[in-house]
């Protein structure tokens, strides 16, 4: 019953991922993933169902259409291969007689996970109408996994999502700034904006996670109130920033019960949160409008988001980072973005030598490496404790 019950799951997989290459060839160009049936991109004939059969289909056909003899790209049915070995081995991870409903949530995440890395692969662009439910299904997943799964709670899913969003929004305002050259971000947004990221991330490196929400939340309050941002120059709040990491690396904060952990998390929670609850507000106007509305304060004549500004981090790869936060917990997160960057880092130099040219996103190697991270990541932690001698 459960080599039946993987192969089935197996099989399942695989028509997700046919299901997959749809949603990440449609997608990006505002294509419907439901209608028309899928046509040959060659002839445009309408696909029949022995067309379509995962994996079988493409290698009884040798790769070409059957009509017009048009290529059918080796991606497809290695996605749909991809996604069936994906779901067979979370199957056998996470048998259900043992596990329950663990399965259905990491499922649905994965599947979601690998559409956006495969669309920001292709595209440079990461939708956030699948990282932002996918950060959603992380925290509200973690309901239905058993307690003896080693997955994260609900608790602790909601703070490494803020804490992996955190990490990855504070690349973004400090590379910003830098690249730059200390000069303050143009983004003039309301009523949430990237201003609440930066009041609660400094609020939190003084006083800890209370502080940083509060803070956050008084920078969103105020600017609803004024019907305009209300903020702060970047440069001077970074600058402040940097001073409180110094003070609590000295222990000074301690002296009203905050240690330097307390601190760091507190910056990173607060500023994740906001990034999130940020991106959110903005997709659910988007949403809502038929092109980007724009906030009263840039009607009024203050100055626009300049989306020219140089960046460090696409913005894209810290909701990305919140929904491997949710899946992995802080410690599992932060190893695989190590890994993520290692693997970026070996791929840009292999690159070079080879004469490659094209570049690759950073999301897909978030992916990567925070899968890596699941499947290993307590080994490589116990190997490099083991170095340490800890």
């Amino acid at each position: 019953m459960t080599a039946a019950w993987i192969a089935l799951v197996a099989i399942v997989g695989s028509l997700i991922g046919s299901f997959a290459n749809v949603v990440v060839y449609r997608w990006p160009r505002g294509e419907s993933v439901v209608r028309p049936r899928s046509r040959c991109p060659g002839c445009g004939r309408t696909l029949s169902p022995l067309d379509l059969v995962p994996v079988l289909s493409w290698l009884a056909l040798r790769g070409r259409c059957r009509t017009c003899g048009a290529r059918i790209a080796v991606r497809y049915p290695l996605v749909e291969a991809g996604f069936a070995l994906a779901f067979g081995t979370l199957a056998w991870a996470y048998p259900i007689e043992r596990f329950g409903l663990t399965l259905l949530p990491l499922l649905l995440l994965v599947s979601m996970l690998a559409m956006a890395a495969l669309i920001d692969l292709d595209t440079y662009l990461l939708p956030d109408g699948l990282t932002l439910p996918a950060v959603a299904v992380g925290i509200v997943g973690a309901w239905a996994y058993h307690p003896a799964a080693g997955l994260p709670t609900p608790a602790e899913a909601a703070v490494g999502a803020a804490i992996a969003a955190g990490v990855l929004v504070l690349i973004n305002r400090l590379g910003g700034l830098v690249l730059r050259r200390l000069r303050d971000t143009e983004e003039r947004l309301w009523p949430f904006s990237l201003d609440a990221v930066n009041v609660a991330a400094l609020a939190g490196m003084l006083g800890g996670r209370w502080w940083a929400l509060a803070a956050g939340l008084a920078q969103v309050v105020l600017s609803g109130l004024a019907r305009r941002p209300v903020r702060l120059p970047e440069p001077w709040v970074y600058a402040l920033w940097l001073t409180a990491l110094i003070v609590a690396l000295g222990g000074w904060t301690a002296a009203w019960g905050v240690g330097l952990v307390e601190a760091l998390a507190g910056s990173l929670i607060g500023a994740g949160a906001f990034a999130l609850l940020g991106a959110a507000w903005w997709w659910a106007v988007d949403l809502r409008a038929s092109e980007t509305r724009k906030p009263p304060a840039e009607e009024a004549g203050a100055p626009e988001d300049d989306e020219g500004e140089p960046v460090a981090m696409g913005f894209g790869d810290v909701k990305l980072a919140a929904a491997l936060g949710a899946l992995l917990g802080t410690t599992g997160f932060l190893v695989g973005l190590l890994l993520a960057v290692v693997i970026g880092a070996v791929v840009g130099v292999a690159q070079r030598l080879f004469g490659g040219s094209r570049f690759v996103p950073f999301g897909p190697f978030l992916v990567v490496g925070a899968l890596l991270a699941w499947a290993f990541g307590d080994a490589l932690v116990a190997w490099y404790l083991d170095l340490l001698g800890v």
